[in-house]
């Protein structure tokens, strides 16, 4: 099988993943605006435009996503653009550095904020210890795969 018909097949299959994510920010949305939930949590204004946002920024994304597996299958020049940029080993190299790069400066950042919370707010602070455990575990668990892998 060449790269190209694994990539579609790979595609095929965020295509349908990423189809069916743009239903669970939506669900989110209408959960959310329950009386149910109204009543049981409280719901700052001035966070309601923030949420909206959020809620269109995530749609957007996901909905360039699903233009850009669209235009892989129906436009071949496309496809073959993709192709290369995919198997290019400069821009796997320089993907794979920013993204160590981006993981590190975030667990540093964190710690900062962990730090700083720390000062302020309990809430704050056990919400951001959480994250960074989760990311902390996260890479623990991937560098062991890998490791193991080759």
């Amino acid at each position: 099988m060449d790269t190209k018909e694994k990539l579609r097949k790979g595609i095929k299959i965020r295509l349908i993943v990423m189809s069916l994510s743009t239903l669970l920010p939506i669900i989110l949305l209408i959960l959310f605006n329950l009386p149910f939930f109204k009543k049981e949590f409280k719901v700052y204004s001035d966070l309601s435009v923030l949420r909206y946002a959020i809620f269109v920024l995530l749609e957007g994304y996901i909905g360039f996503k699903i233009y850009r597996y669209i235009r892989f299958f129906c436009d071949t020049e496309y496809a073959d653009f993709f192709v290369l940029r995919k198997t290019d080993e400069r821009l796997n190299f320089i993907r794979l550095k920013t993204n160590a790069m981006v993981i590190k400066i975030f667990i540093y950042v964190c710690g900062i904020a962990l730090i700083t919370a720390g000062f302020f707010s309990s809430a704050v602070f056990y919400t951001l210890l959480s994250i960074l455990c989760a990311v902390l575990l996260i890479y623990l668990f991937v560098y062991i795969f890998y490791s193991r892998k080759y």
